[in-house]
């Protein structure tokens, strides 16, 4: 009988640890899925708002993964979220992949990230006027899989709308850079093969933000995926597979 492999998964925000079974469905070999959840989302425990955001996501993370390295895929927050692991805690890593990573921080002062601010600016009145519905609306045309608001079903809507105030909740990692992942030789130390992926229909911030990371990491490969945005994981997961299979595992799944 086959080794199954581990392999740990990071969802992005507002999302659910299901939203990676469309890539484990195309995972041709033994695998071994550590779906983590943030916190608040799917069946996690509930978002402590006294603590931050980040911190209770590592740890989450950290009870869910081995003792033993094993490769790390994150999507979006989880992607940064999976960078910060991988900084903090390189031995539990074996593998790095980043999906689409808003890490906006590594970008500040540059025109991608007034860029990004000039974006949100409708979804952030939004929120702080206590419009949640309307935030999430604002939110989902920029990150969502290009689904119309409209024509997603009132469950969807409903796990969106009642989540959106945890957007907020990550700004510290990903605006702030509350950890200093971003501080010298941080990025630089990394030892283990990082790959990040990104969608060319992406928002114009993701390549930014990817080729600055990317720069900094001895190991780092970047992988287009044509014609995808910022959902990939789910919208086309035959083609991330194929970006980072020889990357993630030791013998890459083969498609025909």
């Amino acid at each position: 009988m086959a080794v199954k492999q581990p392999l740990a998964l990071i969802h992005c925000g507002l999302g659910r640890a299901a939203n990676w079974r469309p890539f484990l469905n195309v995972i041709e070999r033994p695998v071994s899925p550590l779906l983590i959840e943030l916190p608040g989302h799917g069946l996690a425990e509930a978002y402590d708002t006294s603590r931050d955001f980040a911190d209770q996501a590592v740890e989450l993370a950290i009870d869910e993964m081995p003792s033993d390295p094993v490769p790390l895929i994150g999507h979006s927050y989880g992607a940064v979220l999976a960078l910060r692991i991988a900084v903090e805690r390189p031995y539990r890593v074996s593998s790095l992949v980043l999906v689409e990573p808003p890490f906006f921080a590594a970008v500040k002062g540059r025109w991608a990230y007034e860029k990004i601010e000039r974006d949100l600016a409708g979804f952030n009145k939004k929120m702080s006027a206590a419009e949640h519905a309307t935030a999430a609306k604002e939110f989902h045309a920029i990150w969502g899989d290009g689904t119309p608001w409209s024509e997603l079903n009132g469950e969807q809507r409903a796990y969106i709308v009642d989540r959106i105030p945890l957007v907020k909740a990550c700004d510290t990692l990903l605006f702030d850079d509350r950890p200093g992942l971003l501080n010298p030789d941080r990025l630089e130390e990394l030892d283990m093969p990082v790959t990040f992926v990104d969608g060319g229909d992406t928002h114009p911030v993701i390549p930014e933000i990817i080729s600055t990371i990317g720069d900094r990491i001895p190991d780092a490969e970047w992988v287009t995926v044509p014609n995808a945005g910022h959902m990939l994981p789910m919208t086309h997961p035959e083609r991330l597979l194929e970006a980072v299979g020889d990357r993630l595992f030791v013998d890459p799944p083969k498609l025909d």
